[in-house]
């Protein structure tokens, strides 16, 4: 029986983390979930001992497969994020297993599915998040399969893939048992639905692609892979002005006087004050660029401030410096011959780099996290998604670093008039890992549910330009400085997903809470 239980754990932890990490292969995910609901069953027969620990492994090994790169920026931080997802990943089918004690037949299912899509909607919102495996996600690397995102978003494909291993496992379950006549049509009817359940959305999806032109509406845009190693040079190791020497250079080579945005990666340059610019060696470089291309937008990814001249006017997030305070910002400004037009700060922060989650109420924590390398205190955000506006009216979606995972949040930019999104990233830390090779990949998604061209601009990883269909028009290498031209499309028009949002997370949350509710009142009753 425990060669039963560990095939059941390795094959699953191996199938599982294959669309995440091989290009081409996310339609694995419709049926890596069948060992897992095996096991389940051998759970419910009474033949798994301890199967806590048992489930606990699998979404451990889950996770460390396809996020061991983490490690790479913090051994103590990837411990803490992997064993915390794989913790919640193992709550959740535990409630399933539990479930099972009083949900006969396909309502555990339902319940299993509505559970898990309302914890991935649930868990794009709160401050301690890492919504990077979302099983919707699977997809990324196959994005021709996944457009009908325009409709549903990433929660529709989490669906679509809990469905399909659902059924095909019932098909396979029911189909070697003997019975009667109506039970051989039963099974037949499982193994019909099994392959509608895979094969209408695919086929959808293929026409969908096939069909789906861009409007015409062109901008010429130049993007920027500086290549600076984040470890030994960014900070510290070359001063600013070698760093953007080596950055207009690499601009200059491409630019042209028909270019409308020139884009940097995150954090590009550092100690920006935002009251006082000019006082920012990098401002004043690209201020000299633009006169030379002066119908050129730039922008530029900082670290900003800003000061307080006491407690009482500053955020809540702000330390003292001196007789004052200031509040610092992951920031993306749009920059043209006038100075500074609009800016956006990031708003979906990195847990104990960027953010101490609940600061308000666990401010101890900054001092927790200083211990192993993370950060004291929180960046400043935005309240919401801010559109960047370039002098001739365009609106351009700034999406900073792994704000791009957070669908939800990422299609307000085309709700609130974004014609294309740039995604400003520093993918340096991760090394030469998956890391920032499925962060390339999950722009295809935002690109499909929003049908916003996408302008992934990394410090180092890939850089590209995808387009409203999720196809990679161009893209850089890896350890490679270069600037690189092309035009994007805008788009004014808003897809269904766009202008509803996560209606498929809405709805199985809501399902959810019914059915957590009949389960209680069941545990109840049997007594």
């Amino acid at each position: 029986m425990k060669g039963k239980i560990w095939l059941c754990i390795l094959l699953f932890a191996a199938l599982a983390s294959v669309p995440f990490l091989v290009p081409h292969c996310g339609w694995v995910a419709l049926f890596a979930f069948i060992p897992l609901l095996c096991f389940a069953d051998l759970c419910t027969e009474g033949k798994v001992r301890r199967k806590g620990w048992w489930v606990y492994l699998a979404f451990l090994l889950f996770n460390t497969a396809t996020t061991f790169w983490i490690n790479w920026i913090s051994v103590p931080g990837a411990l803490f994020a992997i064993g915390l997802n794989s913790l919640q990943m193992w709550a959740i089918f535990m409630l399933f297993l539990w479930s099972r004690k009083y949900f006969k037949g396909g309502l555990s299912y339902l319940f299993l599915i509505t559970m898990w899509i309302a914890w991935e909607r649930v868990y794009q919102d709160i401050e301690i998040s890492w919504p990077w495996l979302i099983l919707g996600n699977s997809l990324a690397t196959s994005p021709k399969l996944a457009q009908w995102y325009e409709y549903t978003g990433f929660l529709g494909g989490t669906l679509w893939i809990w469905l399909s291993n659902i059924f095909l496992y019932e098909s396979y379950r029911h189909f070697g048992r003997p019975g009667d006549k109506y039970a051989l049509r039963q099974r037949f009817a499982l193994v019909l639905i099994s392959m509608l359940t895979i094969v209408v959305p695919i086929a959808i999806s293929l026409v969908i692609y096939k069909d789906y032109k861009e409007t015409d509406n062109p901008r010429e845009v130049v993007l920027v892979q500086p290549n600076i190693d984040s470890y030994t040079e960014k900070h510290g190791g070359l001063s600013q002005d070698v760093q953007d020497a080596g950055m207009l250079a690499l601009v200059r080579g491409q630019i042209t006087d028909s270019t409308d945005f020139v884009i940097t990666p995150e954090t590009y340059t550092f100690q920006f004050n935002l009251d006082t610019p000019e006082t920012n060696v990098t401002y004043n470089s690209i201020l000299e660029l633009l006169k030379e291309y002066p119908n050129t937008d730039f922008l530029l990814g900082a670290i900003t401030y800003r000061l307080f001249p006491t407690k009482a006017l500053a955020p809540y997030n702000a330390r003292p410096i001196g007789s004052q305070w200031y509040s610092s910002y992951n920031t993306a400004m749009m920059i043209d011959t006038t100075g500074i037009r609009n800016f956006y700060h990031k708003s979906k922060l990195v847990p104990a780099v960027e953010i101490i989650p609940y600061q308000r109420y666990l401010g101890f924590l900054g001092k927790v996290f200083e211990l192993f390398g993370g950060s004291m205190s929180s960046y400043g955000v935005s309240d919401d998604v801010n559109n960047l506006t370039a002098k001739d009216g365009t609106k351009v979606g700034a999406m900073i670093c792994y704000e791009s995972i957070y669908g939800e949040y990422y299609r307000r930019t085309a709700k609130y008039g974004a014609q294309f999104t740039a995604v400003i990233t520093n993918d340096g830390w991760w090394g030469d890992t998956p890391g920032y090779r499925q962060h390339f990949r999950f722009a295809k998604l935002r690109a499909i549910e929003t049908r916003r061209d996408v302008v992934h601009v990394a410090n180092t990883g890939i850089s590209g330009f995808i387009n409203q269909r999720g196809d990679v028009i161009q893209r850089t290498g890896w350890w490679e400085p270069v600037a690189m031209r092309d035009t994007v499309n805008l788009n004014d028009k808003k897809t269904c997903y766009t202008t509803y949002g996560d209606v498929t997370g809405r709805l199985c949350s809501f399902l959810f809470l019914l059915l957590f509710i009949a389960l209680l009142v069941r545990k109840i009753t049997s007594k």
